[in-house]
């Protein structure tokens, strides 16, 4: 952890969206991005046209795009990344030629640096699904924080090493002021590397009031739901919240993990289903100080495979923002009982205890 950061959390979706824009045109130097889609609709050409003006302005742009995550969205946009001079990359195209351990291991990150002094990090991708072009736009629900401080240094230089395939550079030593601490939590690919899932399990198992989580793709391992129902055992306030399978992008996740909270609702932890829109955040905040906003789900994918983009902090300013934010998406989920989930019906309850078996194979 290092202090002396100025952290803005970003819940609204176009105030997201205009200081992403505001933060492209006043880079002077370099902007490095690491996004696992890039959808081709308008916000997706208005972000490569400022990512143009940039590069015009002689700003250093470098983009990797997760090729299965933009299979299907990225549309003209490569073609127009090359004719406005930006510099980037396909993460792992799956090919006869490439190696199968390859395949899904994914670039889940979401993670803009600008002049490695400011960082855009979160769940949201680039497309008009995330970012709202006007006020009071429908989207997505999703959370990102911009932030200032001596962590968005360490940001770049992973993003510049996993460019230029270097070995890893070396955190600096922390600072030692100010009120708000903040460090990055990347997953590099396997169990032991999965930084951001480890400091989560963490946080929860030395929670002592309250732990407010939402996670669009849930399938924890048994680690996390231990830690879970540890906490509320011992009279920690947990309450989940998780896509309903009308409101999850990924149904057949959604009733995996329907499956998997009986154990947690069995056992006192509080379950909530969003009932409207469809969410894609995934954060945290405990004991109303500690708080994780990023690309990382709670599933064997983002734990064993992807690269995935965190920050953690620690600061009640900060905190009061997710806070707030997860009680907004609280007001739209509606909170599952144990006797509620033992009355699905059978064929639902069937197909769920089958893709929770299932999740192992990822």
């Amino acid at each position: 952890m290092r202090a002396d950061h100025q952290v803005r959390v970003l819940a609204d979706a176009h105030d997201a969206w205009q200081v992403l824009l505001g933060d492209i045109g006043r880079a002077k130097v370099s902007i490095l991005i690491e996004m696992y889609m890039l959808v081709d609709d308008a916000a997706g050409q208005i972000f490569v046209a400022a990512l143009g003006q940039a590069v015009a302005r002689g700003v250093d742009v470098r983009m990797t795009i997760d090729a299965v995550g933009s299979l299907d969205v990225a549309g003209n946009l490569p073609e127009q990344l090359d004719d406005v001079g930006v510099k980037w990359r396909l993460f792992h195209p799956v090919t006869a030629q490439t190696p199968w351990k390859h395949w899904l291991q994914r670039n889940h990150r979401k993670l803009m640096v600008f002049d490695e002094q400011v960082a855009h990090i979160g769940g949201r991708n680039v497309g008009e699904k995330y970012y709202a072009m006007t006020p009071g736009e429908p989207v997505w629900l999703d959370l990102g924080a911009r932030v200032e401080g001596p962590c968005v240094a360490p940001m770049a230089a992973v993003l510049r090493a996993h460019w230029r395939k270097m070995p890893r550079v070396q955190t600096p030593p922390p600072s030692v002021a100010g009120p708000t601490l903040v460090t990055h939590a990347f997953n590099l690919g396997g169990s032991r590397k999965a930084y951001a899932n480890r400091r989560m399990l963490e946080a929860v198992r030395s929670a002592k009031h309250s732990i407010h989580l939402v996670q669009a793709y849930f399938l924890p391992n048994w680690a996390l739901q231990r830690a879970l129902v540890s906490a509320a055992r011992r009279g920690v306030d947990v309450r989940v919240i998780v896509p309903d399978l009308r409101t999850s992008d990924v149904p057949i996740v959604a009733l995996g993990s329907e499956h998997g909270v009986g154990r947690l609702l069995k056992r006192g932890v509080r379950v909530f289903a969003l009932t409207r829109g469809v969410m894609h955040a995934k954060f945290m905040v405990i004991d109303g100080n500690w708080w994780t906003i990023g690309s990382a789900n709670m599933d064997p994918l983002s734990r064993l495979r992807n690269l995935e983009a965190n920050i953690v902090g620690i600061g009640e300013a900060e905190a009061g923002d997710v806070e707030l934010y997860f009680e907004h998406i609280a007001t739209m989920a509606e909170e599952l009982s144990w006797a509620k989930w033992q009355q699905r019906p059978l064929l639902r309850r069937m197909g769920g205890a089958i893709l929770w078996r299932l999740r192992g194979l990822a």
